[in-house]
């Protein structure tokens, strides 16, 4: 699944929330939520757990399908 980095620096900065402490609340590895980020994809697990310790849909933080 594509997520959109600039969406998850955004929703952890509102919340406070530093990628030690996102990586925590979502029950991933620091090292693993930096690759998810630097790569931009990652497995749906790994985008819902995200999205829910932002406390977020995971439409919120996945990347638009581009149209063709």
């Amino acid at each position: 699944m594509k997520i959109n980095r600039d969406k998850i620096d955004l929703l952890s900065a509102d919340k406070g929330m530093t990628g030690a402490q996102l990586a925590t609340a979502a029950g991933i590895s620091r090292q693993n939520l930096s690759t998810i980020k630097t790569r931009g994809t990652c497995a749906a697990l790994s985008a819902v757990k995200i999205a829910r310790a932002l406390g977020v849909e995971v439409a919120e933080i996945a990347e638009e399908a581009k149209q063709p």
